[in-house]
Order: structure tokens, then C-alpha cells, then sequence
């Protein structure tokens, strides 16, 4: 035998031994395929929160999916809303099963969208895996596109959609995508081809404005698509603000009173229209968007020391836009026996909302709250007022425990079950779980937000869930809207 042939044989059998020893087949056996878990949709951030990697901890998955695609149904308070961007925005892996969902990723953006954040969503959905393979992602990411300015992205997305491209959706995108290539004739065949699925008397005459130079009328910002139209046509997307939806809104600007803004303005003049204004919105929503329109006004006034006619109103105002400073500088000022069109209710009310604003535990305004509503009675709006600051944790005294534990604020309007559930998640630490809850009764509540007692209730579990400023800014809107008509 040929030495090179001995030492393969030799070598074979070397092997062979190695390989059949108890030692090398541990190692061996510990080699599998494994199937890689798919991507997290949740885990890309939409801006910086301040909540943990750990926000969807524990969380029940049932409740992720029942709630998740509510936020972008159904309208919120602001200050609801506002936790509701919170914790979407926030780059936490999902809860289990729910993470790599592509339909649940799809309601995460659409929810940011449908609050606002077109930018943030376009964030997560610029990450995402598998948005041509989606069409609920692909939606998403398009509207995002379109909304921020992207058309040319939004129509890529659209180009790129490997699924459902016949979809309604889909089609008005195409058609809208066709007339901005100059394919004139095609983009008039896919109008005609969506007319047949679905009318849209808005979203038709802007295509046929853009298809053949007609006059577009009036902009629409029903959607990411007419809102796009619009702006292609080059028509006043501000006169339009009665179309906008919740996620179009953003783009519009301020519409409010800015005068005492110009030099030399006349203050006493720009304060009258800011009142007028503001007593003239009806509703909580309505409010909040008039005093966020006079935000600037009502700051110049504070700091010029203008004489002020209704300070309390203003100074609501200056809560109700986030401008803490501003309120408590008109408060400061109100220091005499009588307060122009207020009443010791008005002050302790405003009072109750600054406390709550600056994370104040305070007795003494507490007790002072509890007070006046004993004084005031069932019918006054200071009782639930009472509960709402009490629910943020303030110490009460043992007269005013004692005066407190017979008020009526009112009735609960939500899910016994639910509410049960939400406090068992605070305790246990289950942040997103407490908070999706109390964005489910909040959604399920309407614009105007939750009535002051299962208000009361999420503004305690929120607390508890270490959600400090969202109860805070849920339990200071609670309190503005007993004061709003």
C-alpha cells in the first residue's frame, strides 16, 4: 500500500474513533437550525419618551389588540391623546405575539397618525420589515409619506406593494401617483376603475382638477391623499380647516388672536379678542384649540402687566395650552378681595388645576377644595373637582376626610371589570398594560375625555404605574372642563 494511501486510511480511522467517542457528541448535537423570531415592530422609537425598554412588560396581548386599533378609531381628550403618543412613540419590544404582527405594527402607526405624529410613524414604518409584503404596513407608511410632504416616497410605497394593490386605497393612491408621472390617460383610467368601488366627491375633483387644470374648489384634508391633491393644486389648506382630521390637523397653523405679538399693539384690544375667543368655544377640544390659538397673546399680556379682564379665564387658558408659567404668573396677581368676572369657586377651582399642574401634593389646597365644595353642595362642580386632586395624592385633613366622604360626584360611565383590571396592572407594574387600559376608557368616553369619576380612577392607576405626568395632565384637564361650557 502507498504511504499517502495509509495515511488517508490511517487519518479515516483516526477520525472515525474521535467521532464515535462520548466527548465530540455533545458538542456535535448542540448544532440546530433554529428559526429566528421575527423583527419587533414595536421596538423602533418615534421620538424620545422618557418610558423604558420594559413599557410592555407582561403585558396581556388580548388587551394590545383590543386597544391598539381604538387609538386610531376613536377620538381622545388632549390630554389623553397626549399618553396615548407617549407610549406608541415609546422603542419597547411588544407585548408577546403582538410585536411581530404586522397588523398590529400597522395600528401602532396608524394611531400615531391618527394622533398627530406623522413624522414619528414615519420613523418606525422607515424600519420596519415587511412593509411591501403588508398592505395594512404599506397604508400606514404611505398616509405617513403624504402627510409629511412625501409624495414621491408615498408613491414608491404604493409602486413597491406586493399584496391587495387592487384595494380601494390603493387605486386613488395610483391614480393620484400616475397624474404626478404626466400619465395623463392611465391616471384617468385608475379614477375611473376606483369610482366603481367607492364614491369620494372631494377626492374626484381634485383629480380632475389635476388631470385637466379645472378649478380644484376648496382644499380637502380628509386623508393623506386629498390633503396631497390639495397641495399640489395650490389651494388654501388653512380655509379648509373645518375638513381636517385629527392626523391632518398638525398642519395647520395657529388661527387664534396674535396681535399684542406686533409692536405697538394695542393690549387692551388683543385681550378682548382673546376672551371673546375663548368664551366662544364650546366644549373641552374646542377650548384647548382656542387657548393654544391665543397661547402667545395671553404670554405677552402676563408679561406686559396689563390690566386683565378675566384673569381667571386666562390663566385656565394658559393651563389648558401647557403654559404653566403663564398661569402662575396672572395667579400671582390675584391678590385682591375682589377678582374681575370670578368668584372664590373660580379661584379655588384654578387653584385645584395649578396644584395638579405642578405635582403639588398640597393639602392645605386640597382641604380648602373640600372645603368650598361642602359649602357649595352636590350641584357645584367643586365636589368632583375635589376627588380629581384628591386622586393625585394630596393629604386631607381629618375634618376635611370627614366632609369628603359624603360628596356625590357623580357616576361611573366605565367597565367595572376593566377598571379592576387597570388597577391590578398599576399595582403589578404593568405600565403599558395600566396604560392602554385608561386609554380604552378614555376612547370610549369621546373628545371631551372621561367624567370626573373614572377620571379620578385612571388618574390614581396612572400614578401608581409610575405615569406621573400623564395623570397630572389627565387630572388638570379634568378639572378645566368642569370649569368649561
Amino acid at each position: 500500500m502507498a504511504l499517502s494511501q495509509r495515511l488517508t486510511t490511517g487519518s479515516a480511522l483516526v477520525l472515525a474513533a474521535l467521532l464515535s467517542t462520548s466527548a465530540f457528541v455533545p458538542a456535535f448535537g448542540q448544532v440546530q437550525v433554529q428559526t429566528l423570531a421575527p423583527p419587533d415592530l414595536f421596538s423602533t422609537p418615534a421620538g424620545d419618551t422618557g418610558l423604558s425598554a420594559g413599557l410592555w412588560k407582561d403585558t396581556a396581548p388580548g388587551i394590545a389588540r383590543e386597544v391598539l386599533p381604538k387609538l386610531a378609531a376613536k377620538p381622545l381628550s388632549p390630554a389623553s391623546a397626549g399618553l396615548a403618543r407617549r407610549v406608541l412613540a415609546t422603542g419597547a419590544n411588544g407585548p408577546a405575539g403582538v410585536g411581530g404582527d404586522p397588523e398590529m405594527g400597522a395600528a401602532r402607526a396608524m394611531a400615531l397618525i391618527a394622533l398627530g405624529d406623522a413624522a414619528g410613524a414615519n420613523a418606525v414604518l422607515d424600519r420596519a420589515p415587511g412593509v411591501a409584503d403588508s398592505a395594512q404596513l404599506s397604508a400606514a407608511a404611505a398616509e405617513a409619506a403624504l402627510i409629511t410632504g412625501g409624495d414621491d416616497k408615498a408613491c414608491k410605497i404604493g409602486e413597491a406593494l406586493s399584496v391587495d394593490r387592487g384595494a380601494l386605497y390603493w387605486l386613488r393612491l395610483r391614480a393620484f401617483c400616475q397624474a404626478l408621472a404626466g400619465q395623463t390617460d392611465a391616471a384617468q383610467l385608475t379614477l375611473n376603475l376606483a369610482a366603481t368601488q367607492a364614491k369620494d366627491a372631494d377626492y374626484a375633483r381634485l383629480m380632475t382638477a389635476l388631470l385637466t387644470g379645472a378649478p380644484g374648489g376648496a382644499a380637502n384634508l380628509k386623508n393623506g391623499v386629498n390633503y396631497a391633491l390639495s397641495r399640489k393644486l395650490g389651494l388654501d389648506i388653512q380655509a379648509a380647516a373645518a375638513t381636517a382630521s385629527p392626523a391632518l390637523k398638525p398642519v395647520l397653523k395657529p388661527s387664534g388672536d396674535v396681535a399684542a405679538l406686533a409692536g405697538g399693539a394695542d393690549l387692551t384690544a388683543a385681550q378682548a379678542a382673546d376672551i371673546a375667543f375663548l368664551r366662544q368655544a364650546k366644549g373641552l377640544p374646542a377650548f384647548v384649540d382656542a387657548a393654544k390659538a391665543s397661547a402667545a397673546s395671553i404670554a405677552a399680556l402676563a408679561r406686559a402687566d396689563a390690566p386683565l379682564q378675566d384673569p381667571v379665564l386666562l390663566a385656565r387658558a394658559a393651563l389648558a395650552a401647557g403654559d404653566l408659567a403663564t398661569a402662575q404668573a396672572i395667579r400671582a396677581r390675584l391678590t385682591g378681595d375682589t377678582i374681575p368676572n370670578a368668584g372664590p369657586i373660580d379661584l379655588a377651582l384654578l387653584d385645584a388645576a395649578l396644584a395638579a399642574a405642578e405635582g403639588r401634593k398640597d393639602g392645605q389646597t386640597l382641604d380648602r377644595l373640600i372645603e368650598r365644595g361642602a359649602q357649595a353642595g352636590v350641584k357645584s362642580p367643586v365636589q368632583p373637582a375635589a376627588l380629581i386632586l384628591a386622586a393625585l395624592g394630596g393629604t386631607m385633613g381629618p375634618e376635611a376626610r370627614a366632609q369628603f366622604a359624603t360628596f356625590d360626584p357623580g357616576k361611573s360611565a366605565a367597565s367595572p371589570a376593566r377598571l379592576v383590571v387597570m388597577d391590578d396592572a398599576a399595582a403589578a407594574g404593568r405600565q403599558g398594560e395600566a396604560a392602554l387600559l385608561a386609554l380604552s376608557v378614555a376612547a370610549d368616553a369621546g373628545a371631551s375625555g372621561p367624567g370626573p369619576v373614572d377620571r379620578a380612577r385612571l388618574v390614581r392607576a396612572l400614578a401608581k404605574a409610575g405615569l406621573e405626568a400623564d395623570a397630572r395632565a389627565l387630572a388638570v384637564e379634568g378639572l378645566l372642563a368642569l370649569q368649561v361650557k
